[in-house]
């Protein structure tokens, strides 16, 4: 910021000086004034180094160079964006294995605007709603380019803010496990968050189909709190939550959403539709032990079919993998039955995504550098589903090489 100031003391300089004026003593007191503003400005930046210039101070600089609030006005906008190239190996019972490579290129423009934030991003990869990955092949085919998230955060108070648009999932994923939600998973709708001291709320509705020529039209409902305690020197996250999608008698919302993905669907008529509803309810806990050691369990039923109905998760995370040279370690150990909830949201890579698969995850995160980070994960599981009654042995190695800049 330093830098800049020169350069605004002679674009405005010459602003003044290019515009002429024959009445010396008119152009000695606008240099005044903008000796008086300079120095105004220079004791500001060094009481406070890295702090936005206020409004006022850039309104005035303005009226001599309007170059300053433009810039100023660039500077509210980011850019970020990521890169990963991932090897995964799939064995699954009955099935040869099946190895591939893969790619998620992702950027996202943010503006940060003195009464909203607007955020706008792009994805590689098709069409399904739980990941973003591009199987690399087809003899170097172009890959498709989709619109991942739009949204904008509007203040309605300090502790209230509006969510509207397709965005980043404001629910709470305890553990960062995608037991009900992946974590690519973007809803599209409106939701109310609030952080009220040690309690958190989130309540809103999404679209899985929004239009009604479809003949499909759905909405779910979601309602979440969470209580920040601590017991000690444990720190506690404790939540409850619910929410509603009525799907009996409503046809797949996605081409690959179908029986093999978990939730029982009847085709007996010639079109297949979602035989239950899922009002799921949800309690979870999170106990930070440690700045580096915590533990979670997320457990789920719904309440509106009589059998395989419930899920659980249970995990610990050691370390953090935020600077060079950290490394960091999850192991959690899973059962989703399948009418537990709605299987086209949840994790698409434990046990090949959706519902009914039982078993262990572990992850290994290192990272390498400032901007590279390398994970490893592996699972070994047991998948059931309508067309596959009996357990089928599901295991799964990805290799991931994750890039920012």
């Amino acid at each position: 910021m330093r830098r800049s100031l020169p350069l605004a003391l002679v674009l405005a300089s010459a602003h003044t000086i290019a515009a002429g004026s024959d009445d010396v003593d008119a152009l000695k007191s606008e240099l005044d004034q903008l000796k008086a503003l300079v120095m105004k400005l220079e004791q500001r930046l060094a009481d406070v180094e890295g702090q936005t210039i206020p409004v006022e101070d850039l309104t005035a600089l303005t009226k001599l160079n309007p170059v300053a609030v433009k810039s100023a006005q660039e500077s509210r906008v980011t850019l970020a964006s990521d890169f990963r190239l991932r090897y995964e190996s799939i064995e699954k019972q009955g099935s040869d294995r099946r190895e591939r490579e893969r790619l998620r290129a992702r950027a996202s423009l943010t503006y940060k605007g003195d009464d909203f934030t607007g955020v706008f991003a792009l994805a590689s990869g098709g069409d399904s709603p739980t990941s973003t990955n591009q199987t690399l092949g087809g003899g170097g085919t172009s890959k498709a380019l989709q619109l991942d998230m739009a949204y904008v955060i509007y203040p309605l108070n300090d502790q209230v803010n509006v969510l509207a648009g397709k965005m980043k999932n404001p629910l709470h994923r305890p553990g960062k496990y995608g037991l009900v939600w992946d974590s690519d998973y973007r809803p599209e709708g409106v939701f109310l968050t609030t952080e009220t001291g040690d309690f958190e709320l989130t309540a809103g509705s999404f679209w899985l189909e929004s239009d009604s020529k479809n003949g499909n039209e759905r909405a779910v409902y979601a309602l979440q709190g969470m209580y920040k305690a601590q017991v000690g020197d444990t720190k506690l996250n404790l939540g409850l939550g619910y929410f509603e999608a009525n799907l009996s008698g409503d046809k797949a919302f996605w081409s690959g959403d179908t029986i093999k993905l978990g939730n029982y669907q009847d085709c007996s008529n010639g079109s297949c539709v979602f035989t239950n509803d899922y009002h799921v309810i949800e309690a979870f806990a999170e106990a930070n032990f440690t700045s580096s050691v915590n533990g979670f369990a997320h457990w789920i039923e719904n309440t509106e079919a009589n059998s395989d109905n419930t899920g659980y998760v249970l995990g610990l995370n050691i370390g953090k993998a935020k600077n060079a040279g950290d490394w960091a370690f999850q192991a959690a150990w899973q059962n989703l039955e399948n009418e537990a909830t709605v299987a086209l949201l949840t994790d698409s890579d434990f046990a090949g995504g959706g519902t009914g698969g039982e078993g262990s995850q572990l992850t290994l995160s290192y990272k390498a550098s400032s901007s590279l980070a390398i994970n490893l994960l592996y699972s070994d599981t047991e998948r059931t589903t309508y067309i596959d009654p009996n357990p089928l042995d599901y295991k799964r190695l990805v290799l991931d090489f994750s890039m920012k800049y």
